[in-house]
């Protein structure tokens, strides 16, 4: 069973990011060293990498049953972060890796 591509709460919207997301991404948080810190991952010195995250996201996504999600504002649609399901197996799930 797949989890819903996209879920929403009276604020927030959470959903599968697209291809057209890697500015965003990029720009919002995967370039800024502080905010990526303490990240698994180095931070993204060029839209290209932004872009391959989100290869690697459409690959966890036809994997297993989720992978990453955009974090977004219902109010105003601005993209806020991102969080997500890593998978061991198909049903058992932690932290993104």
């Amino acid at each position: 069973m797949k989890a819903p591509a996209t879920s929403e709460t009276a604020r927030l919207i959470l959903r599968r990011p697209e291809a057209g997301d890697a500015a965003a991404i990029f720009s919002r948080y995967a370039s800024d060293p502080v905010v990526t810190r303490y990240l698994g991952w180095a931070t993204h010195q060029a839209v290209d990498e932004t872009r391959g995250f989100l290869s690697f996201s459409d690959a966890e996504w036809e994997r297993w049953p989720a992978g990453p999600y955009l974090i977004g504002s219902r109010a105003d649609g601005g993209l806020l972060g991102g969080t997500g399901l890593g998978f061991e197996t198909p049903h058992r799930c932690g932290p993104p890796r």
